[in-house]
């Protein structure tokens, strides 16, 4: 239900809430409402001013004890961002307030007064090189409350007391949250949302080289399906950046480099030419899949943005019942438009993105679906307006 601009429904899972009745597992319960903010925020695209202040107020608690925890108040600022610090910290400490986390909640506020008597100090915190010793003191002090009374316990009582608190059935959840997702009055909102999920894929710089690699393998294209975490590694011989992804075919590495990019399978090693732990992720057990250019990279994003692909993507997937939750996969460009693969749910779609129309194609290469250059523009207006109404909530 939503009262006043505000939705007044926070959803938890049965065993989470009945989970927290033991102290020591009282996590699972702020966790569970953590989750719940998350993905309203993301399936209903609900702004912080949308939804319940007691739920906000919990979701910036538990982020400051886990930020401290982690990195102390240095950290805190740091990854908040000085911007978005005053909120995120006035709801902390809103919450610690409502739970009764006094010591907590003294130590917050001093952190808050530090930084606006210390600006130029605050900005360049990073919880590594740059740590006040101020705000390491508070570290010290906030460790020594956490012994005495630890936040989480405190937390799942008042959560388990709100008058907005459902708790449902494990099988139920997705639905509901769904439910109230479907409740935003400003629809628009979610198509601003999937349409910039499929439109980041396109242009980031990572993204559409990991898409566009996928695309090149020969003779058979693969469909890109997750991008997972990368680091420094020696392939071929040579130290680069490179990252996991997951395809139709598997798990596959991904190089990134200036050039372009690289993808790679792994190939399962002699058991009788056995490689050094230190030396387990070199070319001595990858195979390369393709090569794709940084030009034929720019090009993706470029014919992208003038024929409105992220948006020709989205509206053919929502005419055609699919999910618009989407992986990206770049096939082939040109000066005209690109083709490319968008991966829902289970189902794999093929896309031409052309300047005067989209079309969703056949296995025999024949359009299935068309929309015109006028509907995708509707359709971009459409995410525009949802788009504008968030930043005016935020």
């Amino acid at each position: 239900m939503i009262v006043d601009g505000r939705l007044r429904t926070v959803i938890v899972r049965h065993d989470d809430f009945e989970a927290a009745k033991d102290p020591k597992k009282a996590g699972s319960l702020t966790a569970a409402v953590a989750n719940c903010v998350v993905e309203l925020q993301y399936f209903g695209s609900y702004t912080r001013n949308e939804l319940p202040e007691a739920a906000i107020q919990a979701y910036h608690a538990d982020l400051y004890l886990g930020q401290v925890l982690n990195g102390g108040h240095s950290q805190f600022i740091h990854n908040v961002g000085i911007e978005m610090l005053a909120t995120t910290a006035g709801d902390a400490l809103a919450g610690l307030k409502a739970m009764g986390a006094s010591a907590q909640h003294q130590i917050l506020q001093e952190m808050i007064d530090w930084v606006q008597a210390h600006p130029g100090e605050a900005v360049v915190q990073s919880g590594f090189d740059n740590r006040a010793p101020a705000l390491d003191a508070l570290d010290d002090r906030f460790y020594e409350a956490e012994e005495e009374e630890s936040m989480i316990p405190l937390a799942a009582r008042w959560i388990a007391g709100w008058p907005e608190l459902r708790v449902v059935p494990q099988e139920e959840y997705a639905s509901e949250i769904k439910r109230l997702a479907q409740l935003h009055p400003h629809q628009s909102r979610r198509v601003w949302r999937s349409v910039e999920d499929i439109r980041f894929q396109m242009t980031d710089d990572l993204q559409i080289t990991i898409a566009a690699a996928c695309g090149a393998v020969l003779p058979e294209a693969e469909c890109k399906l997750e991008v997972r975490a990368g680091g420094k590694m020696v392939v071929e011989g040579q130290q680069c950046m490179a990252f996991g992804v997951g395809t139709d075919k598997g798990s596959r590495l991904c190089v990134f480099e200036e050039a372009g990019g690289r993808l790679y399978e792994f190939v399962a090693r002699s058991p009788t030419s056995p490689v050094e732990p230190a030396k387990s992720e070199t070319s001595t057990n990858l195979r390369r899949l393709s090569v794709v250019g940084a030009d034929a990279i720019r090009n993706f994003s470029t014919i992208a943005e003038q024929n409105l692909a992220a948006e020709a993507i989205d509206l053919l997937l929502r005419k055609s019942d699919l999910d618009p939750v989407a992986m990206i996969t770049a096939l082939r460009v040109s000066d005209e438009g690109a083709v490319w693969y968008a991966v829902s749910g289970e189902t794999c779609i093929t896309v031409a993105t052309l300047r005067d129309r989209a079309d969703l194609v056949g296995s025999d290469g024949k359009a299935i679906l068309s929309v015109t250059r006028a509907e995708i523009e509707r359709h971009a207006a459409e995410a525009a307006a949802g788009g504008a109404s968030m930043r005016a909530q935020a």
